[in-house]
């Protein structure tokens, strides 16, 4: 006969409690062989509680959670090693295309922040001449007084992978700050999207004022339609980070941000191999007039196309061949 659904769970959680201990700490680093024995045989005991559970309290929240534990369990102990060269692949054939996929509208309002800003930073100075004066740098300013555009002179003071060097560690740290400010309730996202899309609009609006539009198209061409949506995808990224802490839902807020800020950084992570390859454009191919600006421009839409057309449709047949039912569990340890 059952013994009474508390008593069992008095009894059995000490061992559920260690194979959760294990398991957590499989997932952060190696098991000594001793840990690994342990692990296989509170597994067995999990087991037989489950097929305990089902006989006698299916249903219940304890059931659910025996039923997620053993199958963690089980992944971790017949699930093969897997090479990193791997998991590096998986990552950017599916983790990563599918998690920008699932957080689309993060995306989308970190987008419609940037061009906000863009829309502001062109109407001030379109409209009040003036406004470019606290907008626009003052070296922009005084090289389009001239008639140059300020990328001209680039490549002439630093090799053009110094210059690429230069780029790619300032698009990294407005990244990273893009992302990392949404600790800050999402408020530091919100300002680094819109600053961004101020100053961009601004210096076109100059740049069209003064005559100087080709020579702005010319520059921003090549670079501008991936880094732009690189930045956009950090500012989601960042505005996950913001929602998690407002509204962490039926989570605690700590968990929230744990789940929410794990998949964020999945979105940065797989940025990152992109941002270094559009600064090495912006270096070499940006600046100057080694390349027409109908290159310039023919490779900006395709490299923009492209990537798009990889987060947008990457992993879709493989996550549709991969799709296993597994059952609902309980993801607390809070058992009744």
């Amino acid at each position: 006969m059952a013994v009474p659904l508390p008593t069992f769970v008095t009894r059995r959680r000490p061992d559920w409690d260690a194979l959760q201990a294990l398991l957590t700490r499989q997932r952060t680093g190696r098991l000594g062989l001793t840990e690994l024995r342990t692990l296989d045989t509170l597994y067995r005991r999990a087991a037989a509680d489950l097929a305990q559970a089902q006989t006698f309290y299916p249903g219940t929240d304890a059931h659910r959670f025996l039923n997620q534990l053993c199958a963690q369990a089980y992944g971790a102990i017949y699930q093969p090693p897997r090479e990193r060269w791997a998991s590096t692949r998986d990552f950017f054939r599916r983790d990563f295309p599918a998690t920008l996929r699932r957080e689309a509208r993060f995306v989308g309002v970190s987008a419609g922040l940037l061009i906000l800003g863009l829309l502001l930073g062109a109407l001030v100075v379109t409209l009040e001449p003036r406004g470019a004066e606290l907008l626009v740098p003052e070296g922009v300013r005084r090289y389009v007084a001239q008639g140059r555009m300020w990328t001209d002179d680039l490549l002439s003071v630093a090799p053009p992978n110094a210059v690429a060097s230069g780029i790619a560690t300032n698009n990294l740290t407005v990244t990273l700050f893009a992302f990392a400010s949404g600790i800050l309730l999402g408020v530091g996202p919100i300002f680094t999207l819109v600053n961004n899309g101020v100053l961009i609009g601004a210096v076109g609006a100059l740049c069209f004022r003064e005559g100087m539009a080709a020579g702005f198209l010319d520059f921003i061409a090549a670079h501008g339609p991936v880094e732009l949506s690189i930045i956009v995808i950090a500012g989601g990224a960042g505005l996950m980070v913001g929602q998690a802490l407002i509204d962490p839902g039926e989570l605690p807020r700590a968990q929230a941000l744990q789940a929410r800020g794990r998949e964020a950084v999945k979105l940065v992570v797989g940025c990152a191999p992109f941002l270094a390859g559009i600064g090495v454009v912006e270096g070499f191919i940006s600046p100057g007039h080694l390349f027409p600006t109908w290159a310039k421009v023919g490779l900006g839409l395709s490299l923009g196309a492209l990537f798009w057309l990889y987060l947008l449709r990457a992993g879709r047949t493989d996550a549709g061949a991969a799709r296993v039912d597994v059952p609902d569990a309980m993801a607390s340890s809070r058992l009744r």
